[in-house]
């Protein structure tokens, strides 16, 4: 029997659909986000093009399509088009996120987001799993997830990697300049160290000096590989101290001409440090590529000469051995920087290592010689957390652990010299103040490199369980321990924020210090994710957000990389504060119904979203979807203080609740945390004094640590919020950062547990 037609007024037709249901061929109501994205729960999905739907289709050539974008002329059509295929190559692996660990030990996989970014000439460079940007964009899908699209998901400039190139003049070969006197080279050399000490750890310094003069005085009486490393040194003392970079590039052109012409078929020792010099001054000019490639020459002169090897090091005499080694380590720790940075495969390994050396060096007196162990052993952790973590995409909790363990041996052998910069000290010199920020930035980092995969993982499950009203999942085998990996994280990232704190009062601080940049720019974004599992109830994420803007403001008139992070953080900052403004008004509404449901209401019946004019009725129906959901308060104690003294129009004070009131906003298994942390028992408390840090450290004081015992409170317990500055140390902070609420599994210090049966010698 035929269908009924219908009048062709009655008919309802969409003029268009979005690029989902094109593809999947249903049909959309035309809305944004439309019905059917709405049942899918792909919102964030949603969006409309006005190209037709078979151009929408997935490539089934990529490569094909790589070649068209590269070759064609680039237009708005084709920049579109290519904008889609890289979003469809990022989200093959966004559904990791979404699966829950099934080992026993529970794991975290590794998302998948490696990609391929256009550089400043259109070509695409390859950014793997572990690169900043990849982690940038594992929390762009976070965000998009949480409060749909925004300045910080919509980033134009968020399929490019910000790559500085040479103009054609400064390329071409020519006369080399001439050299300084020796008052301002020493200077430049100088600048040289204070940048890269100890990382970069090429030369003995009671040598190079006067042989710097020498050279000063006869530029010519050298030959070209050792001018040639002058030069660079040179460059890069140019580079991170003077705001006008045309004499640094000078120099720069000047040793690269020379090292061009004097690697020929024949490597040595001055070769690999000529381009590891190249490497590094390229590092600081933003041109990260071109970075990479230069160090794998060095790489292969290493190899060739056996630096790599001890047993080839020990037939040479004591003085050309500890240059081979040093010159091993700056090559070894550049690769490994340039690999978890690019999240490219590292070129170099630990063949020869031996524990009974290390002990060995480690009773030597000389300070120049523990730095240098402490700076290997910190090598040996990130290799390790490069091969076993990221190349392997996936890790587990017996991996993390056994990681922490070397970790923690790495604190427990730092030379006594060194733990003593952790503390401030306004004596300090900016020598030693730079020196200990870039051991443990680095240190912090490679934590942060641990633990991000956790991190990403329960945000996720965090903001997908509140997206689906069903509140945080329950804890499954090995969950509760994968959250304390994930606290770590924001932990690391605040402690790192902290030790650079105090670098900006040094006038005289370089003007280009890329492995620090990095380092803040990780912790940034981590304190950015950690946000949107409420974090900030419990954490200073927002101070820690200060620090990271504050220091990569000082280098944004002279590094493009600082200006583009600095803009990424900004853009990061804007999604938190809408996403505090929904979780605010969020519980201040669940507040209020409750309120009138005691006390009754005056007045007719209203919703008190109608006050905020940017709602609209979309978000005010999907609050209502998310009522079930018990929404923690918005107010962290450690932000009394602050609310009620520093308000700014922007960020007004709110009344704060009773934190025992509360309702948990996490449902995990009765005490599986606690028998995790401390087996059968219910309560306890470990002296600070003799606390380790769970995971990383023995309790070195760098950021901020518990002001006495932690007391762990059992399931029911109703904590008790003394008044400010009581048990706090008289810092005016309160101790909930003392306490452990078995209903939430935030809530609690990690310094002071013995998480794993992990207890070194107390």
């Amino acid at each position: 029997m035929p269908r009924a037609s219908t009048a062709p007024g009655a008919r309802l037709r969409c003029r268009r659909a979005c690029d989902s249901c094109k593809r999947r061929k249903q049909k959309c109501n035309g809305e944004h986000p439309c019905t059917i994205c709405i049942q899918r729960r792909k919102e964030a999905e949603c969006h409309f093009s006005d190209k037709p739907a078979r151009l929408l289709r997935p490539n089934n050539n990529p490569k094909e399509a790589m070649l068209l974008s590269e070759h064609l002329v680039p237009t708005p059509q084709r920049q579109t088009a290519m904008d889609h295929l890289l979003n469809s190559l990022e989200d093959q692996g966004a559904n990791l996120e979404q699966q829950v660990p099934d080992d026993k030990d529970g794991a975290a996989p590794v998302p998948k987001v490696a990609r391929l970014l256009r550089d400043g000439q259109g070509k695409f460079m390859y950014i793997g799993d572990s690169a900043s940007l990849s982690f940038l964009q594992s929390v762009r899908r976070i965000v998009s997830l949480s409060i749909g699209r925004c300045e910080f998901t919509e980033d134009t400039s968020r399929h490019s990697m910000l790559e500085a190139f040479q103009s054609s003049s400064t390329t071409q070969s020519g006369p080399l300049i001439q050299p300084p006197d020796n008052e301002e080279a020493q200077r430049l050399a100088r600048q040289f160290v204070l940048a890269t000490s100890p990382l970069l750890d090429l030369f003995d310094l009671e040598e190079f000096h006067p042989r710097l003069s020498n050279w000063i005085g006869n530029p010519t009486g050298d030959e070209d590989t050792v001018s040639s490393i002058f030069y660079l040194v040179l460059a890069i003392g140019a580079q991170v101290s003077d705001a006008n970079q045309n004499l640094a590039e000078q120099y720069f052109v000047s040793g690269r001409q020379l090292a061009f012409s004097a690697f020929t078929e024949t490597p040595s020792l001055y070769t690999i440090q000529s381009y590891v010099l190249i490497s590094m001054y390229m590092l600081g000019a933003c041109r990260r590529n071109g970075a990479f490639m230069n160090l794998g020459i060095a790489l292969r002169a290493a190899y060739a000469v056996g630096i790599h090897r001890k047993d080839a090091n020990s037939l040479f005499t004591a003085r050309e051995r500890r240059a081979r080694e040093r010159v091993w380590k700056s090559l070894r720790m550049m690769d490994l920087f340039l690999s978890a940075s690019l999240g490219r495969p590292p070129a170099t390994s630990d063949f020869d290592y031996d524990l009974r050396e290390d002990e060995t060096r480690r009773e030597s007196h000389l300070p120049q010689d523990q730095l240098s162990l402490t700076v290997v052993s910190l090598c040996r952790i990130f290799e390790r957390i490069l091969t076993e973590v990221y190349m392997r995409q996936v890790v587990s909790i017996h991996v993390a652990e056994n990681i922490s363990n070397q970790h923690r041996t790495w604190v427990r052998n730092l030379p006594g010299f060194l733990q003593v910069q952790t503390e401030r000290l306004e004596s300090k010199s900016i020598e030693e103040s730079l020196a200990a920020a870039h051991v443990f930035g680095s240190y912090y980092w490679s934590i942060i490199l641990l633990t991000r995969p956790f991190l990403i993982f329960w945000v996720s499950q965090y903001v997908r369980s509140k997206k689906d009203s069903a509140g945080v999942p329950e804890a499954r085998n090995g969950t509760s321990r994968l959250s304390l990996f994930a606290d770590a994280c924001v932990y690391s990232a605040l402690r790192g924020l902290d030790i650079i704190d105090g670098l900006s009062k040094y006038d005289t601080l370089p003007r280009r210090l890329p492995f620090l940049i990095n380092s803040v720019f990780n912790s940034a974004v981590v304190l950015g994710a950690a946000f949107f599992a409420d974090y900030d109830n419990l954490l200073p994420l927002e101070e820690g957000l200060n620090k990271a803007e504050k220091f990569l403001s000082l280098f944004v008139p002279h590094d493009p990389h600082s200006c583009r992070f600095l803009q990424i953080v900004k853009y990061l900052r804007g999604a938190v504060a809408e996403y505090v403004r929904r979780r605010n008004r969020q519980w201040m509404d669940r507040r209020s119904r409750q309120v009138d449901q005691l006390f009754g209401q005056v007045g007719p019946a209203s919703d008190s979203a109608s006050l905020d004019p940017t709602t609209t009725t979309r978000n005010t129906s999907a609050r209502h979807q998310a009522e079930p959901i018990s929404v923690p308060s918005p107010l962290s104690p450690d932000k009394l203080a602050p609310l009620n003294s520093n308000a700014t129009p922007n960020q007004p004070a709110q009344p704060s609740p009773n934190p025992a009131n509360a309702t948990p906003h996490t449902t995990l298994q009765d005490n599986s945390i606690w028998d995790a942390l401390c087996g059968a028992a219910a309560t306890g408390s470990f002296p600070y004094d003799g606390a380790i840090s769970t995971l990383t450290t023995t309790g070195i004081p760098v950021g901020f640590s518990p002001g006495g015992t932690g007391t762990i409170l059992p399931s029911g317990s109703t904590p008790t919020m003394p008044t400010a500055g009581a048990g706090a140390g008289g810092d005016g902070q309160t101790p909930l950062s003392d306490m452990i609420l078995s209903d939430n599994g935030l809530l609690y210090m990690a310094e002071d547990l013995p998480v794993f049966g992990l207890w070194d010698e107390t």
